[in-house]
């Protein structure tokens, strides 16, 4: 990997960052639960529109 193409994320910041999202993540499955979705539909969902929002930024990371 190029190191102008590198992209580093200190643990304590992911770690803050997800504390931050979680909440909200979990009241989204909760509804779509609600709703009739399965989870496997759900994660497929929430996978799509991810990447479709994160696609428009450049240098974004990838996660394997």
């Amino acid at each position: 990997m190029d190191e102008a193409n590198s992209f580093v994320v200190s643990e304590e910041r992911l770690e803050d960052c997800r504390d931050v999202v979680e909440p909200d993540l979990q009241d989204l499955i909760q509804r779509a639960l609600t709703t009739g979705f399965s989870r496997e539909e759900i994660l497929i969902a929430v996978s799509e529109l991810v990447a479709e929002d994160f696609a428009t930024v450049t240098e974004t990371p990838s996660v394997h």
